[in-house]
């Protein structure tokens, strides 16, 4: 079993909820008066250090917008069915 968060029941009782390295089964169990503050602390830090929407760490090169600094593409002209190309 590993620890791989903390959630808060009522009352201010924190609880670890652990996961078996075996079979993924989730396990929740009370937390004691001895254990490690700064660990728990760690545990319930963990969400914010791996944001959900991932960002950019470099801004984009300058230029259109579109990343590699050349000029935007003209869209290619649709075809139907019978491979004549059809407005756009």
């Amino acid at each position: 079993m590993e620890p791989i968060a903390v959630t808060v029941r009522g009352e201010g009782r924190w609880v670890l909820i652990h996961r078996c390295t075996n079979c993924g089964r989730l396990r929740l169990n009370k937390t004691a008066g001895d254990d490690n503050v700064l660990l728990l602390m760690r545990l319930a830090a963990l969400p914010l250090t791996m944001p959900f929407v991932p960002f950019a760490a470099d801004p984009e090169p300058a230029g259109n917008g579109n990343g590699n600094g050349t000029k935007p593409r003209k869209p290619r002209a649709r075809k139907n069915a019978t491979g004549e190309a059809r407005p756009a």
